[in-house]
């Protein structure tokens, strides 16, 4: 992860989104919108996260409003949770893991606010079978630490893969791009 979030040095080249990505072969891939509350663009109360995907990483920037609130003025913890268990679960993208939260454990550092651009970064950094440990953080964008966390993230069976690629528009085949299975 970025030593802060106006930092781009040392990123990993982007792979593909949320929203779309680059196939093996080389073509573009756009997956079916849905209702996800947090990456999900049909949801009208969601968060509508734009994340990118990098090998093993994942990556996105999101500004909270007055929807999101808790105590007055400052952005509530568990949509700030919302925003790193998203970004975490994405990070094992590039392994193909089609990956859901099995166990995260947080440690809030510094309030964020309503209206201040938030950046949250993941990446795997362990892998055993179907269970990838990921670590990630979100940054104010003074760069200081707003929320760290780590987790273990369970890799889709091969029979669920394929029935959400086909849920979300993929071809059945398709690995992901730099994909390692």
């Amino acid at each position: 992860m970025s030593p802060s979030a106006g930092d781009d040095a040392g990123r990993a080249a982007t792979i593909g989104t949320s929203r779309e990505i680059r196939g093996a072969d080389g073509r573009r891939y756009a997956f079916a919108d849905h209702h996800c509350f947090a990456c999900g663009g049909t949801n009208p109360i969601g968060m509508r996260l734009h994340i990118e995907l990098g090998d093993g990483t994942a990556r996105a920037e999101w500004v909270g409003g007055q929807d999101y609130v808790g105590w007055e003025g400052k952005l509530h913890g568990g949509i700030l949770a919302t925003l790193l268990d998203e970004v975490m679960a994405w990070a094992p993208s590039s392994y193909d893991a089609w990956a859901v939260t099995a166990q995260m454990h947080l440690r809030y550092r510094s309030p964020a606010n309503p209206g201040e651009r938030l950046t949250a970064e993941a990446q795997v950094v362990g892998r055993r079978r179907r269970i990838y440990e990921v670590r990630g953080e979100i940054r104010g964008e003074d760069g200081r630490v707003v929320l760290e966390g780590d987790g273990r993230y369970l890799g889709a069976a091969p029979g669920e893969k394929r029935d959400l690629k086909e849920r979300y528009g993929m071809p059945p085949g398709l690995p992901a791009p730099g994909s390692r299975e």
